[in-house]
């Protein structure tokens, strides 16, 4: 079940609503849970047993953290902890690839391979994994004290609004929220405008721009036009489509009483491939910033290029268990690194300059394709058109099957991109009623429903896409 579809915007969302508010206050942690296993097991009820299992690893070895606080053994029930969660992450997402990968290389010295069967991925492992391993460091650090309670706990690692795609949540910002949250039909009606907006990115937007990205960076030998165009309409359906699913997030946690940190800041602003990291995926680059690149940086005493390199292949990684991920991962370490030595670093409060944002842009087209295509001949195919490799190209064959209203929406994707940037001067970590484009009041609201009738249209005509970050 996902966000964009008629059989969660129509049953589930209503049954589930009606649901928690019929249930009395102290018992809604248990409404939570419920809907959200159910809401899981919509996809593989047999996963829902590993999900389990991986909630109750980690309540129970965060109670044994606490416990021996003041003994060595702490330690070490922590380490146990973290290589369990790792382990499971690991078979799950990189088993595959680490076994084709060896193979690759027995084949080459003539051994002969061996293969595995392919494995399924469950379903938003990569994000309640990392929220798992927070809520064990945080307690180890004594950043958050242990819950006693299971139901809270197990509530959130399965909140379904963020389960399958993020915001990436950490426990010790929402304990209390678990414990008591405040319900408000202001509130209520912010996450609902949130949630139509984020509706209306995701299919009315992202979905109707989706054939061109398909078409473009399916393309044999793009020239540089092609390959230009090819990046920069996936690039939007991509942040269209994450971004929209973010905003349906927090629009729905919102709606339950909560309140999410937002999760992007108009990216293609960025005026450095660092500021970038800041502005996409926000709370992925913190959970990086603090559990990995300071541990390796205060911890293990390593130089600040080293461990910045080695976080961003990493994160290239967890995006991907394929060799494309790791080298897009690296090329964004790497530049970081080239900036902080170029003093070319910027943040979201340094004066906007045209060309420090082309620059950044320019550097962050060319490896797109390393993520967009997700395997390194696919990449290199448009990265070779970037180069002019294959001549300039043209766009008259996209122009003989796509529609004028296909083309209108892409054009409507880099106007809303632009204007949206104009209107968000800062960056919000709460609610703002002035951000625009984050909570719609007033006249925009029947705007808003304009847009949400004409992309339940959309969606009724046409088969749903799935949230492109569901793969990862």
């Amino acid at each position: 079940m996902v966000f964009s579809s008629n059989l969660f915007v129509f049953l589930f969302l209503p049954l589930f609503l009606a649901a928690y508010y019929l249930t009395p206050t102290r018992w809604r942690n248990w409404t939570i849970l419920i809907g959200s296993y159910l809401f899981y097991a919509w996809w593989r009820p047999d996963f829902l047993l590993l999900f389990v299992a991986i909630t109750l690893w980690n309540y129970l070895f965060a109670l044994a953290i606490d416990k021996y606080r003041d003994h060595p053994r702490c330690f070490y029930w922590l380490v146990l902890g973290v290589v369990g969660d790792l382990a499971a992450l690991g078979y799950f997402k990189y088993a595959n690839f680490g076994v084709e990968s060896i193979s690759a290389m027995m084949v080459s010295v003539g051994l002969n391979p061996f293969f595995l069967e392919k494995i399924i991925l469950p379903l938003g492992i990569s994000f309640y994994t990392f929220q798992a391993l927070a809520y064990l460091v945080d307690v180890y650090r004594g950043d958050a004290k242990p819950t006693r309670s299971f139901i809270n706990f197990a509530a959130f690692i399965s909140f379904f609004p963020q389960l399958i795609a993020g915001p990436i949540l950490r426990y010790r910002n929402l304990e209390r929220q678990f414990e008591q949250r405040t319900h408000s039909m202001e509130l209520f009606s912010l996450g609902a405008s949130r949630f139509l907006l984020g509706f209306i990115k995701k299919v009315l937007i992202a979905d109707s721009i989706a054939p061109v990205a398909a078409y473009l960076m399916a393309t044999p030998e793009p020239g540089v036009i092609d390959g230009v165009f090819a990046v920069v309409i996936s690039t939007l359906q991509l942040y269209f489509d994450f971004s929209g699913y973010s905003d349906m997030a927090i629009g729905l946690g919102m709606m339950m009483g909560f309140k999410f940190q937002e999760n992007f800041n108009q990216p293609f602003v960025c005026q450095s491939v660092t500021e970038f990291w800041q502005r996409w995926h926000i709370t992925l680059s913190q959970w990086l910033r603090d559990y990995l690149y300071r541990p390796l940086k205060k911890t293990l005493g390593w130089p600040v290029s080293a461990a910045t390199f080695t976080t961003l292949t990493l994160a290239g990684l967890w995006h991907g268990a394929d060799l494309a991920f790791v080298l897009w991962g690296a090329a964004l370490g790497g530049m970081m690194v080239l900036e902080r030595r170029l003093g070319w670093v910027t943040t979201m409060s340094t004066p906007y300059s045209l060309w420090k944002n082309y620059r950044a842009q320019a550097f962050l087209w060319f490896i797109w394709p390393l993520f967009l295509v997700g395997n390194v001949d696919g990449a290199w195919n448009i990265m070779s058109g970037l180069l002019g490799l294959n001549g300039w190209g043209s766009l008259d064959n996209l122009m003989l099957w796509v529609s004028p209203v296909t083309l209108l929406f892409c054009l409507v994707a880099l106007c809303w991109d632009r204007a949206s940037a104009y209107y968000n001067k800062r960056f919000y970590l709460g609610l703002d009623k002035n951000n625009i484009f984050q909570n719609v009041s007033g006249w925009r609201v029947p705007v808003l429903w304009c847009g949400f009738l004409l992309a339940v249209t959309r969606l009724s005509a046409e088969s749903f896409s799935p949230f492109l970050y569901f793969q990862f």
